[in-house]
């Protein structure tokens, strides 16, 4: 087994002890929004420029924070978040980085190849991508449809580019996949199967997940933060505590 072949099993191995460490089964797709709810990780989507994918800061053993580009594709979003949770949950001795995402063997920076093939088997598991291949379509390589294609990539919430890697990592595919999809217009054959365009779409902008109010709120109610300061915390993220929404009057 070859240097690099190692290095993809490895990652493997990550992502599977990652997904039974959280109770996450060998196939089912990871809800990454609860997830992060879950695990206390204040996540924000903001707009940002156009080659920078995310970031993210860790602050001693507990203090996590991810930020997502909200102009990138909500699929594209995903595999960001999860390239991200191996810098905050796996990466020895991390402090911050901003992250370009998906580039795998073409990254420069080691521990950003090494995110990049975690979050592709942490979203994308082996067994779970065999399963949805028909075995009609296991026969050799670029056997695979796009009905498959896209039928894995709505069931994981990924990019089409992330199921492509997966795809050629395990042996169901070859490189010309990339330029197929690439010409074929991803949107138009989604809808024209059926499925939602939402994960070819920007979205979320200004989205906050966590328990960030909730947060603030306590500090306030212990005196610990002024009222005007517990005011400004909320506005950071889009929230006017003296808005009504519709549905609340009495």
């Amino acid at each position: 087994m070859n240097k690099n072949n190692l290095f993809q099993l490895e990652l493997e191995n990550e992502a599977a002890r990652f997904r039974k460490q959280h109770g996450f089964g060998d196939a089912e797709p990871v809800h990454l929004e609860s997830f992060l709810i879950k695990n206390n990780v204040l996540t924000l989507y903001r707009p940002l420029s156009r080659t920078m994918a995310g970031m993210a800061i860790k602050s001693g053993d507990c203090d996590r924070f991810m930020m997502i580009n909200s102009n990138h594709s909500v699929g594209k979003q995903n595999f960001t978040i999860a390239h991200e949770l191996y810098h905050l949950f796996l990466q020895e001795n991390f402090n911050s980085k901003r992250c370009i995402t998906g580039l795998f063997d073409k990254q420069k920076d080691l521990d950003e190849k090494k995110a990049d093939y975690f979050a592709a088997n942490l979203l994308l598991p082996r067994l779970g991508v065999y399963e949805l291949i028909p075995q009609s379509e296991k026969s050799s390589i670029g056997k695979v449809s796009k009905e498959t294609t896209f039928k894995i990539q709505q069931y994981y919430g990924v990019s089409i580019k992330a199921v492509i890697f997966r795809l050629i990592d395990l042996g169901f595919a070859d490189k010309n996949y990339y330029d197929v999809y690439q010409d074929m217009g991803k949107l138009q054959t989604a809808r024209l199967l059926g499925y939602d365009a939402g994960l070819y779409q920007k979205g979320n902008e200004n989205k906050v997940v966590s328990d960030y109010g909730t947060m603030a709120s306590k500090l306030f109610q212990s005196r610990k933060i002024s009222e005007s300061y517990y005011f400004e915390l909320l506005n950071s993220i889009n929230i006017d505590p003296f808005e009504v929404f519709a549905g609340d009057e009495e």
